[in-house]
């Protein structure tokens, strides 16, 4: 895992473009943060982009990040940690909150996020969706001035739709709630109905956000077994890319700068106990597609695809993985005053330019 410097150009590329969107960043001044899962792809450059706040900007946030690994947080926070505006928190968030000070806002991101977990750790991936989601809003809903929770929710909770036409926030779909490789997606469901109804009964401003296919610089890539990951490792590594299905299946990439961005439209300006779509549909591909363009990068580089079986020990698809997916709608964000704006041939290439620089 690399770790995060703000004057790599990539990294400082990124911060820029998000601070130049048209989103009132005041708001963000003196305030106290909390988030959970602060390791995690995004939730990490989430947590990057407020200290460039803080270092470029002095917006003066304090910074709580709740994490497990205490290694895997020096790792990627390098020398930022000795800031006195970070301080890192061990709790596991499925017995509590130990934290004393006051929060303004909470970002609730800590879940296992790949289907490599989801059928060996069914009770280890739902339960900081549901029962640290419990103990996340009651925090939330002691605070003083509190103005925001926002719950990372995932695209998966859709699950198989019962209709062919668009997902829309309103389409409903079919989860087998005793299989275990649904844990994540049952689990997500339930943290968005704590959402909702602490907000319907406590009045805590709370919003969640489906995310759908999303990639970053801050990807794991020696672990995160996910196709759009193992074929930057291949790219980066000069090695064949290996496609472990027919290639059929179409998801919808968002690069990390267009979703942190939609994430502070949702904070910011969504509609309190709602939930929306994060995703880029302008950058709908089927796998195959994917793999061509990341291996047309570097147009002097050779990378060849093929097709091999999937052999990981233990991998689960996600469950919309059965067939071609349907294509998303993000209307509804999109009236909030948010669009993506990065191609897939753009954003890829900034991933593999990260990880291709030895620091």
């Amino acid at each position: 895992m690399k770790a995060f410097y703000l004057d790599n150009e990539i990294i400082r590329q990124d911060m820029e473009e998000i601070y130049s969107s048209h989103i009132d960043w005041e708001r963000l001044r003196n305030k106290s943060i909390l988030i959970s899962g602060a390791n995690g792809m995004l939730a990490s450059y989430l947590a990057l982009f407020f200290i460039y706040l803080n270092e470029t900007y002095h917006y003066d946030i304090s910074l709580y990040l709740n994490i497990r690994n205490k290694n895997k947080a020096k790792a990627r926070f390098n020398n930022y940690l000795s800031r006195k505006y970070i301080h890192l928190m061990t709790d596991d968030i499925t017995c509590g909150i130990s934290l004393k000070e006051n929060i303004n806002i909470i970002i609730h991101a800590a879940s296992l996020a790949s289907p490599q977990y989801y059928e060996k750790m069914p009770v280890e991936t739902a339960l900081p969706n549901i029962i640290g989601t419990y103990w996340l809003l009651e925090f939330a809903r002691k605070q003083k001035n509190f103005e925001g929770f926002l719950f990372f929710s995932s695209g998966s909770i859709y699950g198989k739709p019962l209709s062919s036409d668009i997902i829309t926030e309103t389409t409903k779909g079919v989860l087998d709630h005793l299989d275990n490789g649904n844990a994540y997606s049952e689990s997500k469901r339930c943290g968005e109905m704590l959402c909702h109804a602490y907000y319907s009964e406590y009045n805590v401003p709370s919003k969640s956000v489906r995310i759908f296919h999303t990639y970053s610089p801050s990807m794991d890539i020696d672990n995160d077994k996910r196709a759009f990951s193992e074929f930057i490792k291949n790219y980066i590594n000069g090695e064949d890319i290996v496609l472990k299905s027919d290639g059929s299946s179409k998801r919808a990439f968002c690069y990390i700068t267009d979703a942190i961005r939609a994430l502070f439209y949702i904070l910011f300006y969504g509609k309190n106990g709602d939930s929306y779509n994060m995703g880029n549909p302008n950058c709908f591909h089927s796998i195959y597609e994917l793999a061509s363009i990341i291996s047309r990068i570097d147009s002097s580089k050779a990378i060849n695809i093929v097709f091999a079986d999937r052999r990981d020990d233990g991998y689960r698809l996600s469950p919309e993985c059965d067939s071609v997916i349907i294509p998303l709608s993000i209307e509804k964000l999109n009236a909030l005053g948010w669009s993506p704006s990065i191609s897939s041939e753009v954003g890829f290439k900034r991933v593999v330019d990260y990880f291709s620089v030895k620091i």
